[in-house]
């Protein structure tokens, strides 16, 4: 999908650019585009009645694209607009669309609204113009996957309610509507109401797409019900056993809630047998080879050497096996303490998105991204940073343009120069400020700061850890810091924690604030919505993550120095951590048996299906050579290893048993 639209969005920007250069051009075009949508229904309507045809989603896709690269005339157009005196609700429902896409939430909220007073009985103007409600401006904050904290809409809770309720009781039990007020409820409102109306929904009228968007939801860290997540994918898959990306989510939720191997190879056989007729019975001996890897709980490293060659010998033969298909393989091997062979699935995976992808980008920054991640993961640093700085071309939006800021910045980082994404922090706080930024700039700025990993290494650095000057840990467990002063210190300055822990935690984290034992928390962007509300002074998100994983994202310890790095400390140094190549992945009673080793729900697995060891270990050792991050005791031995000594020290240490 990422290359069609790449080579689309060049096509787009080429013919618009042909096109425009007649004066006037750009308006007609842009006018010329809106029309188009007369002959397909628009979302809202497709979805109030059920009746999604391929054609509207091609138009669609087509219909963005070419007004996106003629961004210049749709403003243009809205000059001319008098959206008060509009007069067809379907004209002014076709241009909000459009212009939603250039994220002028309040130009598309102004035309709704119109609509939906042309039509007032019209239980679809109010289902779009509820929608629109719940992004109805661009002054709020939303996260990017790739920029991070930034603007983004703002809702209006109370009148996307009142808009929702008023299509209801024009259209009681109309699915649609109860999925779009589960939607309203679990993003800005009751979460639990939320999702049993978005169960009831998709109860009423099955179809993929509703199932996804229930399972995304009970898969966030402020719910994380796994399994249910995992119910939901499945049901998507069997209605559309077409859509790899479901499977992929199939066996990511299926490795860390069930660990169900042959229900996964189920899904994994399912969607292959629906992909390409050609090389079907092909690719079905190659699945027969690799089934008896499914069966048993012990594989041996025989038969994980053979399940790489049935791999490569089904490549060969031109019937490889899909991305997602390939990748459970990898889980599997790496589950059973074949480490090695599985990074090098993921190598050939990444050799493979390249190969794919091409680096054509056509200005499409979600497909310069995957190339770019895929370069930095097969270590080809230097041809990533050729592709992205200078920037690769005139980024659109405000938002593209921190987008591909970022994405160079990352790019340096990787080279060990830290300048670019210190600066692209200070122009993001500069952008969007957070108040409790500046709390974290003046606890860390040109200090000395020790992170303390929670592993028993049987280092006794517990000395060393309190002479530096802010002491930072993966998550608040004081007990367990006081019943092991030798080895970890006795001090705890700021702690980082998962989204599931804030509400449970936020009792003892305010008492230990007030008694001065703690500065600041501080937790994941992904959490911040929930949040928001709180505006705790001693609670902060931080703002960015690492954008070039190929595989998951990066382990604690590196996400922390990733972000502390933008404050300018004088010196990050880590201590306490074995990067699991010890016997035990934590030190006795710092977390639950369940989470100590691999099973239903742990944890551990984790490690596998949301991480790379490999790059992380990779990633540390980039970090070390901006000149600012050092390591002690076990962590700096480990840290000293090449790549296939530590590959070989985690397989034979035992904490992933």
């Amino acid at each position: 999908m990422l290359k069609s639209l790449a080579f689309a969005a060049e096509a787009a920007r080429r013919a618009v650019h042909v096109v425009t250069k007649v004066p006037g051009a750009d308006v007609v075009l842009a006018r010329a585009i809106v029309f188009s949508g007369r002959v397909v229904p628009s979302a809202a309507e497709a979805d109030f009645t059920g009746h999604s045809r391929p054609l509207r989603r091609l138009h669609a896709q087509a219909a963005n694209l070419v007004f996106e690269a003629n961004a210049q005339g749709a403003h243009r157009l809205l000059e001319r607009l008098n959206i008060t005196d509009a007069t067809d609700a379907g004209y002014l429902e076709r241009l909000a669309a459009r212009y939603q896409r250039l994220q002028r939430y309040d130009t598309a909220l102004t035309m709704r609204q119109r609509a939906a007073e042309l039509e007032p009985h019209n239980p679809i103007r109010h289902l779009a113009l509820g929608r629109a409600l719940q992004r109805a401006s661009s002054t709020g904050l939303q996260r990017d996957p790739i920029a991070g904290l930034t603007t983004g809409p703002q809702p209006r809770t109370e009148e996307a309610r009142a808009a929702l309720t008023r299509a209801a009781e024009l259209a009681p039990k109309n699915p649609a509507i109860l999925h779009e007020l589960g939607r309203l409820e679990f993003d800005h409102g009751d979460l639990h109401k939320g999702l049993a109306l978005l169960e009831a929904a998709v109860e009423q009228r099955p179809n993929a797409a509703w199932h996804i968007d229930v399972a995304k939801r009970f898969r966030k860290p402020h719910v994380l019900q796994l399994e249910k997540a995992l119910e939901h994918y499945e049901k998507a898959l069997q209605l559309d056993p077409r859509h790899d990306q479901t499977l992929r989510h199939i066996i990511t939720i299926g490795c860390r809630a069930v660990s169900d191997w042959p229900r996964l190879w189920r899904s994994a056989e399912l969607y292959e047998n629906h992909r390409s007729r050609a090389t079907r019975e092909r690719r079905r001996e190659a699945m027969d080879q690799l089934a008896v890897l499914f069966e048993g709980a012990d594989l041996d490293a025989s038969q994980a050497a053979a399940a790489v060659r049935v791999l490569d010998q089904a490549e060969a033969a031109g019937s490889r096996l899909s991305w997602p298909t390939t990748a459970l393989v990898s889980y599997r091997l790496q589950f059973a303490g074949h480490l090695d062979e599985g990074f090098k699935l993921r190598r050939r995976l990444a050799e493979r998105s390249l190969a794919w992808l091409g680096t054509t980008s056509g200005g499409h920054i979600g497909h310069r991204q995957k190339v770019l991640a895929a370069l930095i993961y097969l270590d080809r640093r230097a041809e990533a940073q050729k592709l992205i700085d200078p920037l690769p071309w005139e980024p659109q939006t405000d938002l593209a343009r921190q987008q591909l800021e970022k994405l160079a910045a990352d790019v340096h980082l990787t080279r060990g120069d830290l300048q670019p994404y210190r600066d692209y922090s200070r122009r993001q706080r500069l952008r969007v400020p957070l108040p409790v930024d500046d709390t974290m700039e003046s606890l860390v700025r040109g200090r000395r700061v020790a992170i303390v990993g929670p592993v028993d290494t049987g280092d006794t650095l517990g000395h060393l850890i309190d002479d530096y000057d802010v002491v930072v840990r993966p998550r608040f467990a004081p007990d367990f810091v006081a019943q092991h002063p030798a080895s970890q210190g006795s001090r705890t300055d700021i702690v980082y924690i998962n989204g599931q822990d804030i509400d449970p935690l936020l009792p003892r984290l305010s008492a230990a604030i007030q008694e001065g034992s703690l500065q600041l928390a501080v937790a994941r962007p992904i959490s911040l919505q929930q949040h928001l509300t709180r505006q705790l002074p001693w609670l902060r998100f931080y703002r960015q993550d690492f954008s070039l994983n190929f595989h998951g994202g990066p382990l604690g310890v590196q996400r922390f120095i990733y972000d502390l790095l933008q404050f300018e400390p004088a010196e990050i140094a880590v201590f306490n951590s074995d990067m699991y190549t010890g016997l035990d992945p934590f030190a006795s009673g710092y977390r639950d048996a369940k989470d100590t080793s691999f099973g239903p729900g742990s944890i551990m697995n984790d490690l596998i299906v949301l991480h790379d060891l490999l790059f992380d270990f990779r990633y540390l050792n980039w970090l070390r050579s901006t000149g600012v991050v050092t390591l002690h005791g076990r962590t700096a031995e480990v840290g000293a290893m090449t790549e296939e000594q530590y590959i070989r020290a985690i397989e034979t240490g035992g904490a992933l048993r």
